[in-house]
């Protein structure tokens, strides 16, 4: 398949013809669901920089963040469940695919 994006912009998908929405949902699932080593590395990086974001912002490591949770001392970060969120998405990243992060 000739298509390599793998997002799309809704107003691109309804001026598509049927034939080129259903190849592109075609494309956007395989890249979900059998990615190339390429949109995995991708993928990885993509996460990786989103958790340095946070990181950066609140001056402090994924791992001091996940220790004060786990001691329970109250964090007032807004996006805590995104920033969770992105950890458990490296994590099955990692697990599923191999590799380490890449610094």
């Amino acid at each position: 398949m000739a298509v390599n994006k793998t997002t799309i912009k809704l107003s691109e998908f309804s001026s598509m013809s049927q034939s080129q929405r259903k190849e592109r949902v075609d494309a956007l699932f395989q890249a979900a669901t059998n990615p190339t080593p390429e949109q995995r590395q991708a993928w990885v990086k993509q996460v990786g920089d989103e958790i340095q974001e946070y990181e950066s912002r609140y001056k402090m490591s994924s791992d001091e963040m996940l220790q004060a949770l786990e001691s329970g001392q109250a964090l007032k970060i807004p996006e805590i469940c995104t920033w969770l969120t992105l950890l458990k998405t490296r994590g099955q990243i990692e697990q599923k695919y191999g590799g380490s992060r890449s610094k």
